[in-house]
């Protein structure tokens, strides 16, 4: 029979995945800024050499045709932009963290994350609300998944095999097996971490937008871009299985399907330029 867990109890183990990144801290407070200081911004960015080599990198690739190379973080901020660098900094910052949490397929967790969060940023303009805040939901909405790994491996295996013999959700799973699932683990880690308080409503809901609170939209937001990353296949998932996509979310985010497929193509080549950029 297996151990049921508290939220509490798997809290308690925080320590059992890194410290979020000081620089996350940093860049989410500047970056929501579109007029933030490019000097101060570099000052803080040069300090994690991860991402100045991921944003020099993307860059430099915009940067073909234009004379000269860019070397300097500077000067890579200027080309790119503060959204742009912005998305950088945080995947490349928390993806170099998490990179390892056996037995877990951590790349493609976060295959899967960059495609969610890429999908979220559209679905967010569409609705008109801050794709900044969309994309760090997307990026962390499965954050849950490494914490409940670092704090019970075995337990957590027997989900993923439940998942797999059972092509359903995995929340139930994750509930009847251990008493508690990713995405409300996910958002309390998120508060413990002190994001924006809406990050973290959005990666405890995203799994139940039916139920949510109308004005808990970001949660709308990354549970249609799971939907429509699994449908695209961005990231080549092992889990392909396509979620239920919650009507009650489309209507408050007002997607007309028949107008956002023409969005696909960009998504997809968004979608593949970032997984360039991060290496992933």
């Amino acid at each position: 029979m297996s151990t049921l867990f508290t939220v509490e109890q798997v809290l308690a183990r925080a320590d059992a995945l890194p410290a979020l990144p000081q620089i996350v801290t940093r860049i989410l407070e500047m970056l929501g800024d579109e007029d933030a200081n490019v000097d101060l911004l570099s000052t803080h960015i040069v300090n994690d050499l991860a991402v100045v080599g991921h944003i020099l990198a993307a860059a430099n690739a915009g940067a073909l045709g234009a004379s000269g190379r860019v070397d300097s973080v500077r000067q890579a901020i200027l080309l790119l932009g503060i959204s742009r660098v912005r998305d950088i900094t945080l995947a490349t910052a928390i993806i170099d963290r998490f990179k390892a949490v056996p037995p877990f397929n951590v790349k493609g967790l976060w295959l899967h994350s960059v495609g969610v969060a890429v999908c979220a940023q559209d679905v967010a303009h569409t609705a008109r609300l801050d794709v900044n805040a969309a994309y760090t939901a997307g990026l962390l909405h499965d954050i849950g998944q490494l914490l409940l790994v670092a704090f019970n491996p075995e337990a957590y295996a027997r989900v993923l095999l439940a998942r797999g013999a059972r092509d359903t959700d995995i929340v139930p799973i994750e509930r009847e097996l251990i008493g508690v699932d990713h995405a409300h683990v996910g958002g309390e880690l998120a508060r413990l971490w002190k994001l924006p308080e809406a990050v973290a409503d959005a990666i405890a809901g995203h799994h139940v937008s039916d139920q949510n609170d109308p004005e808990n939209e970001l949660a709308d937001v990354v549970h249609i871009a799971e939907v429509l990353s699994h449908a695209l296949d961005l990231g080549g998932c092992e889990d392909s299985r396509v979620p239920e996509l919650s009507n009650l979310s489309c209507a408050r985010m007002d997607i007309d399907w028949g107008q956002f497929v023409e969005h696909f193509p960009r998504i997809e080549a968004r979608f593949a330029n970032a997984r360039i950029t991060l290496g992933l």
